[in-house]
C-alpha cells in the first residue's frame, strides 16, 4: 500500500515540475500580438467602410492582404454556414446527453437526419468510451483485490 501511494506521489511531482518550468509561456508581448492582427485588422476596416463587400470582391480588390491573412471563403469552412442547436455541434450533443442528446437534435432541427447521426455518432463514442472505462476500472479492482 505504502508503495503505491509513493509512485502516486512521485508521479504527482514530475508533472508539477513539468508545468513549473514552462513560466515563460505566459508572457504576453503585446506589440508581437498587434503586428500578428494587423492584416486581420485592415480587413475589418475595409469591410466596416464598405459593408457589402463579399469575401470574392475582396479577394479581387486586396489579394495580396487575403493571400497574407490566410483568409478563406466560406465554402472553405465546413462549419462556417452551419446552424447547431444553440451552437453546439451535434456530435458533442450525443457525445455529452446521450440519447436524450440525438433527441433534442432531432427534434429541434427539424427531424434533420443528418444532423441526428452525427449525434447518434457520438452517443456511440460516449457509450464506448464509458464502457471501456468503467471495463478497466473493474479489471483493476478486480486485480488488485486478488478475485
Amino acid at each position: 500500500m505504502m508503495k503505491t501511494i509513493f509512485t502516486f506521489v512521485i508521479i504527482f511531482m514530475f508533472g508539477l515540475s513539468s508545468f513549473a518550468s514552462n513560466a515563460d509561456l505566459f508572457k504576453l508581448d503585446y506589440n508581437a500580438v498587434q503586428e500578428e492582427f494587423s492584416e486581420l485588422n485592415a480587413i475589418v476596416e475595409i469591410i466596416k467602410a464598405n459593408p457589402e463587400t463579399t469575401y470574392s470582391s475582396l479577394a479581387v480588390t486586396n489579394a495580396g492582404l487575403v493571400e497574407s491573412a490566410n483568409l478563406l471563403p466560406d465554402a472553405a469552412m465546413p462549419l462556417a454556414n452551419a446552424e447547431h442547436v444553440l451552437g453546439i455541434p451535434p456530435f458533442w450533443w450525443g457525445c455529452v446527453f446521450g440519447v436524450v442528446g440525438v433527441g433534442i437534435v432531432y427534434f429541434l432541427t427539424d427531424q434533420n437526419s443528418g444532423e441526428a447521426k452525427k449525434a447518434l455518432w457520438g452517443c456511440a463514442v460516449s457509450t464506448i468510451a464509458g464502457g471501456a472505462f468503467y471495463f478497466f476500472v473493474f479489471a483493476a479492482a478486480a486485480a488488485s483485490s486478488g478475485g
